[in-house]
């Protein structure tokens, strides 16, 4: 009865194709029967006990294959079991180790703090106001006098026109004694802008930390996409042999064998892109860190990092903390009190200052002469044309500005923090379903693998459980992404009120004196 099962397949490779649906009738028939029907339309043939063992191996799927098709292991061992996709090996960074090196060198966090370390350093400028104010002048010039001059030969009026050389040097000493609190909104002043530069700073490096996670999570994304291409590329190679192994024993149609290659090419095709997109994540990775001469991999996400973490809490501490916290709010908060000091600074104030000037003038009627002087004076313009009221009529229309701005950006905030928590929970509400997809569509995929070798599945059915598997291993791996990268953003949408690896908000005082953050 053995015989008469794998008669069709003998019968092909002894290049006697003839009714290869015969096999079918005689499993249908009684032994005598079908030995009668054999010897009637087929003469009689010796088998290949070689060329047999040989099919049979062919139509054996691979037993390594087929191991790994079996494995049903945590779904979270496909980023676990990642290998690096470079020839060469690189250092690799843990997500706070690329945090830390990309806050201390990234070039545009870098352009940031300088430009605040320079509005500090403008705060120090006002106070030199106060400071005594030494000034030297030196002039030389001719001076020509138009006199009437008479001789005893000549009684005409000549007139004389010859020049004189005269050299003045003059040096002064100027100390402001009261200027009407005009230095200390001046230094105010520079201290709102400084206050303005520091937010900006923290705008910045949120928004650097918040891409340099999304980056990493993708990093790692696309070294998952590479090695699940890589897989799918094994299986189509392989199911492409057995293809073509039946296809040989005359058990599948042709229309298989090319499918089978047609798949064969959509999966290298996938797995080049898979190449080139992991090559652009790498390199705005790389970017993100602002180290030019270097290149890093990010660690493949552990164990503790690929657990989903807790559900998020109530919304409306969510908004509250994110209104108290958030640096762009802050930051228009520190602009509207620059614009209230501006106000201040438009008044026409006078200013009290004590002087004193030596001048040394050279030559005069009895030679060089000494002239010193001592003295307070008032400086105070009575009358600027209107100037002073124009200029706090601007600031008090760009102070309503900023004030609608806040409320705008209040509102922003919120709506900011609402969909930040909607895609955190959602992302939590989707990681059951896609682990569980992940499951069947890996006990989908052996089915038909061992289906189809037994000859029991189409190649169609194989072909769907493939892509599905597929689809659903890079599903499951974004939805573990998506939950960190959600959660990011809802703490970005916040402004870090938890912080962060590398944070450096905690070595500059918001409230602190100037005076103490100069080395900023």
């Amino acid at each position: 009865m053995k015989l008469i099962t794998l008669l069709p397949r003998i019968l092909c490779s002894a290049g006697l194709r003839i009714f290869a649906a015969t096999g079918a009738v005689l499993l249908l028939a009684t032994p005598s029967q079908a030995e009668e029907t054999v010897s009637k339309e087929v003469p009689a043939v010796q088998p290949d006990m070689d060329e047999l063992e040989r099919l049979l191996d062919e139509l054996t799927p691979d037993s390594s294959l087929l191991d790994k098709l079996r494995t049903t292991a945590d779904p979270r061992d496909i980023l676990l079991s990642l290998a690096s996709e470079y020839e060469q090996p690189l250092p690799e960074l843990t997500l706070g180790e690329a945090l830390e090196m990309a806050i201390i060198n990234n070039h545009a966090l870098n352009s940031a703090r300088l430009t605040a370390q320079a509005a500090c350093q403008a705060v120090d400028v006002n106070w030199t106001a106060l400071r005594p104010q030494v000034s030297l002048s030196a002039n030389t010039y001719f001076q020509f006098d138009n006199a009437a001059k008479s001789t005893n030969t000549n009684q005409n009026s000549n007139s004389s026109t010859e020049g004189k050389n005269i050299r003045n040097l003059a040096l002064g000493i100027t100390q402001r004694i009261y200027d009407f609190g005009l230095t200390r909104d001046l230094v105010d002043s520079a201290e709102a802008r400084h206050a303005i530069q520091v937010q900006t700073v923290d705008m910045t490096e949120q928004q650097l930390v918040q891409s340099v996670v999304d980056s990493y999570w993708d990093f790692n994304l696309a070294l998952g996409e590479v090695k699940i291409r890589k897989n799918e590329v094994e299986l189509s190679e392989e199911f492409l042999r057995q293809s073509r192994a039946r296809y040989d024993a005359g058990t599948v149609p042709r229309l298989d064998v090319i499918r089978s290659e047609a798949r064969v090419e959509s999966a290298q095709q996938a797995l080049v892109q898979a190449r080139a997109n992991l090559g652009n994540v790498a390199t705005r990775f790389h970017a993100l860190l602002g180290v030019n001469d270097a290149q890093y991999v990010p660690t493949l996400a552990t164990a503790d990092m690929l657990l989903p973490g807790m559900f998020p809490g109530d919304l409306e501490e969510y908004i509250v903390a994110a209104l108290e916290t958030r640096p762009e709010i802050q930051l228009q908060y520190a602009a509207l009190f620059s614009k209230d000091l501006e106000r201040s600074l438009a008044e026409n104030r006078p200013i009290i200052e004590a002087y004193g000037n030596a001048a040394y003038t050279d030559p005069t009627s009895f030679g060089g002469s000494m002239n010193y002087q001592i003295g307070v004076r008032l400086n105070w313009t009575l009358h600027d044309g209107g100037r002073s009221k124009a200029e706090q009529d601007v600031i008090d229309t760009e102070f309503a500005a900023i004030s609608q701005d806040i409320l705008e950006l209040e509102t922003q905030v919120q709506s900011d923090v609402t969909i930040a928590w909607n895609r955190l929970v959602a992302a939590h509400q989707s990681i059951g379903v896609a682990e569980k997809n992940l499951e069947l569509s890996q006990e989908g995929l052996l089915s038909a693998a061992v289906g189809y070798a037994a000859g029991v599945v189409p190649f169609i059915d194989y072909q769907d459980a493939l892509d599905n598997s597929v689809t659903a291993a890079l599903l499951y791996l974004n939805t573990i992404a998506e939950i960190r990268k959600a959660y990011t953003n809802l703490e970005r949408a916040q402004g870090f009120p938890a912080g962060y690896p590398g944070d450096s908000r905690a070595a500059v005082e918001q409230s602190a004196t100037v005076e103490s953050i100069q080395g900023l």
